[in-house]
């Protein structure tokens, strides 16, 4: 599970519960009958409204990122030679490609959220650069630093050895729905 995810869940899944439970109440009080068919209804309703609320969480947490790189349909492509900061990249179906090997990365830590709903998302990193990553794929695959899992709901995280003491570091969150999700040091 991811660090957006654990932070979000508990609240969202907490208050589908207190919601549930008020309408149950209200049932078996007699103030308002639902019956069966009702009660499972309300159920499904509030599960959808929990996702809701979780799905905008999330995005709200995703905002506080200084730079934003969106694109609905399409191939995200680039960094090399550009100067790298903390963003958001995504893309709803398409792929991300991203060669971090000639970019400018600042001194101290930076943080990448690269997000698509359908297709790959590809990230090389310069052999110099601490790397500490985490990946998921809710169906596909997903390889971090030589580490590989595939099938349903894979989460892979890795980390390089003695990533606090790198000059310059690369924190990247990598999330796919349907697709590919790789991390590769070097020319790989």
């Amino acid at each position: 599970m991811t660090a957006r995810l654990s932070d979000v869940l508990p609240i969202t899944g907490g208050s589908y519960l207190v919601l549930l439970g008020a309408i149950f109440l209200l049932d078996s009080t007699g103030a308002r009958h639902l019956g069966v068919s009702g009660l499972i209804g309300a159920a499904f309703g509030l599960a959808f409204i929990a996702l809701g609320v979780l799905a905008f969480v999330a995005a709200w947490r995703v905002r506080r990122f200084s730079r934003r790189l969106r694109r609905a349909i399409g191939h995200v492509q680039g960094a090399s030679g550009m100067r790298v900061q903390d963003a958001v990249i995504s893309t709803v179906l398409g792929d991300i490609s991203l060669d971090l090997r000639d970019s400018d990365l600042p001194e101290g830590e930076t943080e990448l959220r690269v997000l698509c709903w359908i297709g790959t998302v590809h990230v090389r990193v310069p052999h110099d650069v601490g790397v500490d990553a985490t990946a998921q794929a809710i169906v596909g695959a997903v390889e971090v630093l030589g580490q590989r899992d595939e099938g349903l709901a894979r989460d892979v995280h890795q980390r390089v050895e003695g990533y606090e003491r790198y000059e310059r570091r690369l924190r990247l969150h990598l999330s796919t729905v349907i697709g590919e999700v790789s991390v590769v040091r070097g020319s790989g």
